[in-house]
This record gives structure tokens, C-alpha cells and sequence, in this order.
């Protein structure tokens, strides 16, 4: 959980615009006090870099797609000039680079908007510290949902390409044994991925504030997290199955075709001794016919 600068009534009245910039990171054991800490889906840490909110805004605002940014908007900010008209063109602008719709959630007077790689939040100054831990926790699972579906999207066009290897397998066809290894391991951390979104959905990290769980539960459900799992439950179980399968025929057919190869080698040689025994037979006998 974020901790926030306790703040007297007279400075939370004051309070304007705030931006950060996420930066997530290997959990590691000199994790910063202040720093977000997320167990599920991976292991990581976000951490919030200050930045002036002015220049967030602007259009030649470096944001690139592995940065996340996160733009509060209090009460006291809103009635800035033109503050709500730029934070909404800021947040369509990375509608569009994300080629995505973007994610609405609110728990009372908390407001969140969540588009590819930013996010505003209308809230209290109470409420602010929740919002962030929220939304940083959401973007880790947002982030690993989309990458799951796109390495499944990816898995068809392999499991397609791949289906005659469930079945009869040529010599040939012995040589893609590398390349499915490397499916197989593939369709596993598929299935390992799956498995740790599922769970970080389920918040069952004991130390996570109510505020931030409730808005995290609302940005879920708005990313309809849930439903897409469930999509993906089947397709994930059946790469993994798949390439079970067509490593269990490779290596039926391995093994075969190499009883096959010792059957024939056996065979030559079997024959080959008994020609030779034949000819040591005729060199014996053939010299006694002289005699006769």
C-alpha cells in the first residue's frame, strides 16, 4: 500500500493536478518503503515517479507502451480551465495508441479512466492513496490478460499448423521435435500465467486496504477480467493437451522407427552370417568332390 503525505486542511485545499510515471520492476529485498508492492500476477514492484502534471498534458509528452502514467484530479482541481478538456484528450490519445476502449470505474467518489498505458483518477485527497494501489495492481493484471490473449491468438495459428503430429508421424516429420518442445514449454507458462491472474483476481493478499480492493474489484469487473478467463480457460487447456499429445507420438515414433532400424540391421546381419556360413560350408565340402 502507497503511503501518502499526511496533508493539514488547509494544504489539502490547495492540492492541484499530481502525475507519476509507474515504473514496475522485479520484486527484489530492497523494495522501497513507498513503493507498491504486487504479489500476483508476478512478483513486482511500482514505483512512482513525480512528474509536472502540466507537462503530461502536452502532445509532445514522451509515453511510450511499456510506461504507465497516472494523472490525479481532485476536487479542488476542477475548476481549473480547460483541466478536464485536456485530461480527456490526453486519455482518448492512448485510446487510440492502444487501440483499445478504456476500462471506467468508480466506489463512491472515486473516478477511474484507464486507456493502454495511462490513467486519470477523480478523487479526495483520501481517497488518492487507495486509487493508486488499485489502479497499479490492475495494470500489472490488465497487462498480463492482454498478453495472454495475444500468445493464444499466436498459439492457434502453431496448433493448426501442427494438428497431423497428434496422429501418424512420418521420419520427416521427426525433425519438428524441437519445435515442439518449445510449444509445449510455451503452452505450459501459458497455462502457469492463466493460473496467476486467476489468483491475483481473487485479492487474497491479507495486507490489501478495503478502499483499494473495492476499486480494484470495480476495475475487474469493468475489464471484464472475469469473462475473458473464462475464454481463455479451454483454449489454454487444450494447447497444453495438444502438444502433449503430439510429444507423445513423437516419441512413439522415434522409438519405432528405431526398433525398426535395429529389426532391419539384425535382419542383414542375420543374413549375412548365414551366406557366410554357407560359403564356409561349400570351401569345406566343395574339395572332397575331387576325390569322387
Amino acid at each position: 500500500m502507497l503511503d501518502m503525505p499526511t496533508k493539514t486542511e488547509k494544504e489539502k485545499a490547495a492540492v492541484s493536478v499530481e502525475a507519476w510515471r509507474v515504473e514496475f520492476r522485479e520484486a527484489a529485498d530492497n523494495v522501497p518503503a513507498d513503493a507498491i508492492k504486487i504479489t500476483a500476477p508476478r512478483r513486482l514492484i511500482g514505483e512512482l515517479r513525480a512528474l509536472d502534471a502540466a507537462n503530461v498534458f502536452a502532445p509532445t509528452a514522451p509515453q511510450s507502451s511499456d510506461s504507465f502514467t497516472i494523472v490525479w484530479i481532485p476536487p479542488s482541481a476542477k475548476a481549473s480551465v480547460g483541466i478536464e478538456r485536456d485530461a480527456e484528450a490526453w486519455l482518448r490519445d492512448g485510446q487510440a495508441a492502444g487501440n483499445g476502449a478504456v476500462v471506467r470505474a468508480g466506489v463512491r467518489t472515486v473516478r477511474i479512466f484507464w486507456a493502454f498505458n495511462r490513467a486519470l483518477i477523480y478523487a479526495g485527497a483520501e481517497n488518492v492513496s487507495s486509487a493508486l494501489d488499485a489502479v497499479v495492481r490492475f495494470t500489472v493484471a490488465q497487462r498480463e490478460t492482454i498478453a495472454l490473449e495475444s500468445e493464444m491468438r499466436s498459439t492457434w495459428a502453431a496448433i493448426e499448423v501442427d494438428a497431423p503430429l497428434t496422429h501418424s508421424i512420418t521420419r520427416r516429420q521427426l525433425r519438428r521435435q524441437s519445435h515442439v518442445n518449445v510449444m509445449t514449454v510455451t503452452a505450459t507458462r501459458m497455462k502457469a500465467k492463466f493460473l496467476r491472474i486467476t489468483q491475483a483476481l481473487e485479492q487474497l493478499d491479507p495486507l490489501l486496504e478495503d478502499t483499494s480492493k473495492r476499486i480494484y474489484a470495480e476495475l475487474v469487473l469493468a475489464g471484464a477480467l472475469h469473462d475473458r478467463l473464462e475464454l481463455l480457460e479451454d483454449p489454454v487447456q487444450f494447447a497444453l493437451e495438444n502438444y502433449e499429445i503430439a510429444n507423445s507420438r513423437l516419441t512413439e515414433a522415434k522409438f519405432a522407427y528405431k526398433e525398426q532400424s535395429r529389426a532391419r540391421v539384425s535382419f542383414t546381419l542375420e543374413a549375412a552370417i548365414a551366406v557366410l556360413e554357407a560359403a564356409i560350408v561349400a570351401v569345406l565340402v566343395y574339395p572332397f568332390h575331387l576325390f569322387w
